[in-house]
Formats: structure tokens, C-alpha cells, sequence
């Protein structure tokens, strides 16, 4: 095998989301395993039909879905996506389907949409499940969501790997300015820019922070924060990127914890060694043991390295390792 089809919602700048983690994936894959990726976006089909003829072009009988079904569309109910899939498989039996779980489906309040489709939410899910000959995804909620439909298949549990890069070392905190980074998209940067303000001071105080640098899309950054500068840098390739993570002491997310192993900005914290800081004022159902990060009361130093050491055990290497063998 040297070539699979890795199906995505869009392909955005390269650390953006889902797609970022695919492209992640696909770098490893061909570095470590030999493996080439055809990618497919779901923005370029969006009918049962395109997405059959698309495959068909790529001439593969491997594919790799990466599914979170807001992506495929806006109600979360993407049936063109299952149906296509289903119909490339039955078009021949050496047809294999991974799926990638990064989400499975969403419930909420009667007021809101996803109280009402859920049901198709989770029936298009179930379809997906059933069609894979291998699952994987970032939260032991989600195996346990699926689960009931693996049969004997295993779900396997993988948190999303860094879309930046993984540098071989680290620096100290010593060695590192008394910097701390907001990076992400938007909507997260936001967040902790309204939101957790409150939180994000704190932490700076409490870390011996002198600057706050903010990464990524325009997000409402004040020019201060509890009495710090900070300083806009806007959309950076990811080696820049990195090299800002690797010189900073603290990286800060507004995320909900029990979900953070999928988090792609959490990741990057923890591979490039900062003290990763999270914040979320509400309420968070569990989705399985907590990653290190750093609260209150903690030893900064040892959390960074707690969660560097977390990071490496599920890393860019050992994930393509995983793919290759479900892929095989």
C-alpha cells in the first residue's frame, strides 16, 4: 500500500482544526510509513454522487475519513457523506474504511437545533461505525459512544497530535522569556480574551508573566491585560509559530478540560514544553481522565514536563505507526 485517501472537511491554513490534523497525519505517514495522502474535502463534493466520482478518481481502495459532522454540514447531518462512502464500498470488496472520530454527534437545550436532529446525528454515526473496519478517536467518550457498534472491532483511543511540528528538545523554563502565548482560531482566542480574562490575568500573575502574545486571526485582543502589554502577531506559518511556543513560558486555552486531548492548540502546547493554562468557567461533562495542565497550587516546571511527557506517548510517529497497521 502507498497511497490513501484522507477525507476532510476543507483544507485551511495548515493548524486550522480537523483539516490540520490531517495534514499532520499525512506528513508522518509519508515520512515514517511511505504512505501517500490523496485528500478529498468534503467543500468540493457535497453530493452522494461527487464524492463516489472523486473517489473513483484516486483509484485507492484505502480511505481515511476524519469525521465531525458540522463539518460535512451545518445542521450535522451530513447524509450525502454516508451515502457516498457506503456506495464506494460495496463497489468492491478490498474497499477498507477508517474513520477518524473527531466528533460523533451533539445534543443540547429543546431551543436548540441539535436537541431535535440528534437522533439523525447519531443514526448517520452508526452507519459510519459499521461501515469502518477500524475507529479511532481522541476521547474515551467518544469509543464509548460508538462502542455499541464496533462489534469485535476496536476503538482506539488517540488524542490529536500537534499541527506545528514536535522539536526533538526542549528549553527549560529558565531558559525561556516570562512570555505567555494565546494561540488558536478565532472563536477560542475570543473566548479567552472576554470570557476568561479574569482567568488568564490570574494566571500570568501567578506564572511571573511580562508579556502576552496573541497568535492567529483577529480575536478582539486588548492592547493590555491586568496591567500587561499584548502584543498581536497575527497568522503565522507553523514554524514560526513554533519557535514563539518554544521561546514563551505559558500557553493558555479556553477549552473545556475533559475534551482537551482533542484539542489541536493543546497539543501544540504540550509538545513544544510550555506550561499549558486552561480555562472554563462552565460546566463540562466528563470524557475520561484529565491531561496535565497547570492550576493554581502547581509546580509550573513539573506540569510542563508531565505534560511533554503525556504528548510523547501518543506523538506523530506512534500515530502514524497506528494508521498503518488499520490501513494495512
Amino acid at each position: 500500500m502507498t497511497a490513501v485517501v484522507q477525507i476532510v472537511p476543507a483544507l485551511p491554513p495548515p493548524y486550522e482544526g480537523v483539516s490540520g490534523a490531517a495534514l499532520a497525519l499525512a506528513g508522518a505517514l509519508s515520512a515514517r510509513c511511505g504512505i501517500e495522502t490523496k485528500f478529498v474535502t468534503g467543500a468540493a463534493t457535497r453530493t452522494a454522487e461527487a464524492l463516489l466520482t472523486a473517489l473513483e478518481a484516486e483509484d485507492t481502495p484505502r480511505v481515511l475519513l476524519h469525521y465531525a459532522n458540522y463539518g460535512y454540514h451545518r445542521r450535522g447531518c451530513p447524509f450525502w457523506l454516508v451515502e457516498g462512502l457506503r456506495r464506494w464500498q460495496q463497489r468492491g470488496a478490498s474497499r477498507k474504511l477508517i474513520t477518524l472520530f473527531h466528533e460523533v454527534w451533539a445534543t443540547g437545550p429543546p431551543w436548540r437545533s441539535s436537541f431535535w436532529l440528534f437522533p439523525l446525528q447519531k443514526r448517520l454515526a452508526a452507519v459510519l461505525a459499521r461501515l469502518s473496519v477500524g475507529m479511532v478517536t481522541s476521547l474515551e467518550l467518544y469509543a464509548r459512544m460508538v462502542g455499541s457498534w464496533a462489534g469485535n472491532r476496536p476503538v482506539r483511543v488517540m488524542p490529536i497530535a500537534s499541527t506545528i511540528g514536535e522539536p526533538l528538545a526542549a528549553p527549560s523554563l529558565a531558559e525561556r522569556a516570562p512570555r505567555l502565548a494565546v494561540f488558536g482560531g478565532a472563536g477560542v482566542r475570543a473566548r479567552a480574551w472576554t470570557r476568561e480574562a479574569a482567568a488568564l490575568a490570574a494566571a500570568c500573575r501567578e506564572l511571573g508573566i511580562e508579556e502576552i502574545v496573541d497568535i492567529g486571526p483577529p480575536a478582539g485582543a486588548p492592547q493590555r491585560l491586568g496591567g500587561l502589554p499584548v502584543r498581536e502577531m497575527g497568522v503565522l506559518p507553523a514554524a514560526e509559530v513554533a519557535a514563539v511556543l518554544l521561546g514563551s513560558r505559558a500557553g493558555f486555552v479556553s477549552y473545556p478540560p475533559p475534551f482537551l486531548p482533542k484539542s489541536g492548540i493543546f497539543a501544540a502546547y504540550c509538545s513544544h514544553g510550555v506550561v499549558p493554562v486552561c480555562a472554563w468557567s462552565r460546566r463540562a461533562r466528563p470524557a475520561g481522565p484529565l491531561p496535565p495542565f497547570w492550576r493554581l497550587g502547581l509546580d509550573p516546571a513539573e506540569v510542563a514536563q508531565r505534560a511533554r511527557a503525556w504528548y510523547g506517548e501518543h506523538d506523530l510517529a506512534r500515530q502514524a505507526e497506528v494508521f498503518r497497521e488499520l490501513l494495512a
